[in-house]
């Protein structure tokens, strides 16, 4: 198979453009964003589908927004076809016509055409770049095998896939070293379960009691269940109506908005408007020409700019004369509160540094919560106390255990001399009882000497006190061991409850012996931000009453615009000086600055003119004038999102939310549902407990189970080891049936493969390198001097040529079964001068079997003999 031509509709960067190809090499030049790997992509995707909008990367849709797709024109088998793919579901529209009989085949008909070649084979082995080719580092023989066997038989791919699925059963099913797998571990099972059941023959009395106490208990275990199963149902469903309080508030406040008004919004009332507006910019310029006649007077005068603006508006001034003192204690009050607000905030965020480790702070405990762990504490140092006690009276039995071993001295005491006079004595009649004539004399003769030789070793040796003192300690000894058992038990229980509290409460960061410091903190950091909302309340009056002032200010005198206050109060204080210095003067400044106090009188009546116009429409600018269209779109808007809130709370919670007056109540119903529920909670943790400690108690006695349980369960067992040794054997037969036959359809070809790879690897290296070897995880390669190297010792580059050489040697072995083109993307970036050149002589070669699509940025190309393709023609 090769590519006659490729038509880009809209693919990437490509619009509207045609590449006529060869059936040998072609070569396709162009600089880094030519679009080099575009054009290798159009090839895949166009032949095995695009990728999902799950990969917008890999898919390359057209920049301009023109048609998605291309169609590819290609031989197979000396009939030509032509296969269009275009934007759709499941990897694209398809149309697939046999333009050499004029025939329109289905497009399920492109997959058989190119098998056994699959998107996964063909990008793996024909294309390449840089990046695919430096998967040599990790290629095995088994990989290489596994393509053989994809192209060697159609449909291999499920039978490897089904024989890798096999294998894996098999080994989780058994491994002869293993652990985990099933039949393994039931092996084990099996063992253990057979030296319980010898075990299992005794305490039956006691056994049967416990097992009625157990039942009971069990019984009334469910039942609390059950009723902790409803609380948590009533606590859980509480609890979302708290998380759903905040968008039910915001509900009922869309609801309760008034809808604006739409009187007074006619175009006669914009004529109005702009007539009121028209005046006000005429008193205006009045206004303005009056101030620079006064600005000429008083150049004369030398009055400042500021007292020139003070005389132009004395009236807007004058009551703000009196209001310094107050803001000048507003300005020292702020001052306080924030350095008091810094203190608050750095004390806050210390405490979160330490204790809001998961960036947020923990809870405080309830009056239960704090009583309850107070009772853990308590029950973990007592048990912590007695295993200390146990530990240290074991230490003392095993050091009395020690001592009472005998020693040498002890070995030669009377008793022992006894025990070996009777041993001598058993060995003297067992051989004179060969001597004695007729064999009923000498068989008892002989149980006679063997039965005296066993008293005197073991009897005689078992009634010694050393012995019993032996065995008392060992009794001892366990006992103490079981008892430490135990007690670790309970510490473990303890320690799990503690955890469950410090997790539900953000503590689960936190040694529990910091517990109690942490509350305090977390107490102390609740004032503190508290003291931080109050400080910002006060902040925010004084805050408002010099913005107030600031603001009148810098209307009336925009001379002090941007200054700070300190500055204005200072430069207010000299108007004040100025103006009793020039109080007694009657000079045409006067005159002008009445003018000009009547012109701004004036301005201000057709100001206010206009605010009552815009008041009476509740308006406050003749930009919100304009705007109201859009506000009543906004109102709009608010009626769409209180319809949403309603649909996101449901009928039925904003029902539920209405029997509630404040948030408060709805947290104080859920905080009484929690403490319920933890009162059901630990009622249930000790039944659970005294539970757990008759189950301890029953397997002391039973050893791990009844004597009639065990034999059920052996035999369960051996049924279950039984069925798995069966699935074990099918499906390792099964799986090596699979790789029989599928080795057996792939050939020779392996060997092949490996002889031309070695070939192409010498001419790309100079014949520095002769000789590739496959082994059974890795390939290696043999220099001229004989020496072997792995993969892993090789330079990168080098390293990339030999993956070169493989693939290019499968292609070309491979071609006979299946003839896919390579298409080869800047994959030489890597190699050095000579090497590179020696590649552009072995593709041209190959060329001649293999249609090959080779694209690059190196202009030095043009020497190769092929198609020569130009991106920026």
């Amino acid at each position: 198979m090769y590519l006659n031509q490729l038509m880009i509709y809209g693919f990437g960067k490509f619009h509207d453009r045609t590449f006529d190809l060869t059936t040998g090499l072609n070569v396709v030049v162009g600089p880094n964003e030519a679009g080099k790997s575009t054009l290798t992509q159009f090839i895949t995707a166009v032949l095995f589908g695009f990728p999902t909008k799950k990969h917008p990367e890999l898919r390359y849709e057209p920049l301009d927004g023109s048609r998605f797709g291309g169609e590819i024109t290609f031989t197979q088998k000396q009939t030509r076809y032509l296969v269009t793919r275009t934007d759709g579901p499941h990897g694209g529209t398809v149309t697939l016509r046999d333009l050499t009989n004029a025939l329109t085949l289905p497009s399920a008909s492109l997959p058989h055409l190119l098998e056994p070649v699959d998107e996964a084979l063909f990008t793996s082995t024909y294309v390449m770049n840089e990046p695919r080719l430096g998967t040599v580092f990790s290629a095995s023989k088994q990989e290489l095998i596994d393509r053989l066997r994809h192209v060697g038989a159609i449909g291999s791919d499920f039978w490897l896939n089904q024989a890798q699925t096999l294998g894996k059963q098999a080994d989780e099913l058994y491994k002869p070293q293993g652990r985990n797998p099933i039949l393994n571990q039931q092996l084990q099972e099996h063992q253990e379960l057979t030296a319980k059941l010898a075990k299992a023959k005794a305490a039956y009395g006691t056994y049967w009691d416990f097992l009625r106490q157990q039942e009971t208990q069990r019984q009334q275990q469910g039942v609390l269940q059950q009723k902790l199963d409803q609380q948590r149902q009533i606590t859980a469903q509480l609890e979302r109506q708290a998380a759903s309080w905040p968008t039910f508030v915001q509900w009922q406040q869309l609801a309760q908005r008034q809808p604006l008004t739409t009187t007074g919004f006619t175009r006669k009332d914009a004529t109005e408007l702009e007539r009121l507006t028209s005046r006000t910019t005429a008193m205006a310029a009045s206004l303005k020409a009056d101030q620079n006649k006064l600005q000429r007077l008083q150049q004369g005068a030398k009055v400042t700019p500021l007292f020139t603006q003070y005389l132009a508006a004395t009236t807007q001034v004058d009551p703000l004369f009196e209001q310094l003192t107050t803001v000048k204690a507003a300005n020292e009050t702020c001052n306080q509160l924030r350095a008091n607000q810094r203190d608050y905030q750095q004390r806050a965020t210390a405490i979160e540094q330490q204790y809001a480790s998961t960036g947020q702070m923990p809870r405080p405990f309830s009056l239960a919560t704090h009583q309850q762990v107070k009772r853990l504490q308590k029950k973990l140092m007592a048990a912590n106390q007695k295993r200390r006690q146990l530990q240290q009276e074991l230490n003392r039995l095993n050091e009395d255990y020690r001592q009472a071993q005998p020693t040498r001295r002890q070995h030669s005491n009377p008793l022992a001399d006894k025990q070996l006079g009777w041993l001598a004595a058993g060995l003297v009649i067992l051989i004179g009882a060969m001597f004695l004539p007729g064999t009923i004399f000498k068989l008892i003769g002989a149980l006679c000497g063997v039965a005296i030789g066993y008293y005197g070793v073991f009897i005689v040796d078992g009634e010694t006190p050393a012995s019993r003192q032996l065995q008392d300690l060992t009794e001892s000894i366990r006992d103490i061991q079981a008892q430490l058992r135990e007690g670790g038990q309970q510490e473990d229980a303890l320690t799990n409850q503690l955890e469950a509290v410090g997790d539900s409460y953000g503590l689960g960061q936190i040694p529990v012996e910091q517990w109690s410091a942490a509350q305090t903190a977390i107490g102390e950091w609740e004032h503190l931000t508290q003291q931080l909302q109050q400080t910002a309340e006060q902040l925010t009056a004084q805050t408002q009453t010099i913005s107030d002032f600031q603001i009148a200010i810098d209307q009336a005198l925009p001379e002090l615009q941007h200054q700070p206050l300190t500055n204005v109060l200072q430069q207010l204080a000299g108007l004040q000086v100025m103006r009793q210095a020039l109080g007694s003067q009657q000079t045409e400044l006067t005159t002008v600055a009445d003018d000009l106090q009547r012109t701004q009188h004036t301005l201000r009546q057709t100001q206010q003119a206009e605010e009552t116009f815009l008041r009476t429409r509740n308006l406050t600018t003749v930009d919100d004038f304009y705007r109201y269209y859009q506000q009543i779109r906004e109102q709009d808007n608010q009626l769409a999102q209180q319809q949403a809130l309603a649909s996101q709370l449901g009928v039925t919670m904003r029902t539920a939310l209405q029997q509630y007056a404040t948030q408060a109540e709805l947290i104080g119903v859920v905080q009484q549902a929690q403490h319920q529920q933890q009162a059901l909670q630990g009622q249930l943790d000790t039944l659970t407990t005294s539970l757990a400690t008759l189950a301890g108690q029953l397997d002391q006695l039973t050893a791990s189970g009844t004597q009639a349980v065990l034999q059920q369960k052996l035999a369960n067992l051996e049924a279950r080891m039984t069925a798995t040794a069966q699935t074990w054997l099918a499906n390792n037969l099964t799986r090596q049936w699979i790789a029989a036959t599928l080795a057996a359809a792939s050939g020779d070809r392996l060997p092949q493969i490996v002889t031309q790879a070695s070939e192409f690897y010498g001419k790309l290296t100079e014949n520095r390198y002769t000789e590739i070897e496959l082994t059974p995880n890795t390939l290696r390669v043999r220099l001229a001097t004989g020496e072997w190297r792995e993969v892993s010792q090789l330079s990168r580059g080098t390293a990339e040529q030999l993956d070169l050489a493989v693939k290019l040697a499968f292609a070309v072995i491979m071609n006979q079964r299946v003839g896919m083109p390579l298409v080869i993307d800047d994959g030489l970036v890597n190699f050095d001068e000579h090497r590179r050149q020696a590649a552009y002589a072995l593709l041209a070669e190959i060329g001649k079997t293999v249609q090959v699509i080779f694209l690059t940025a190196d202009v030095t190309v043009n020497a190769i003999a092929g198609n020569l393709i130009r991106l920026t023609d």
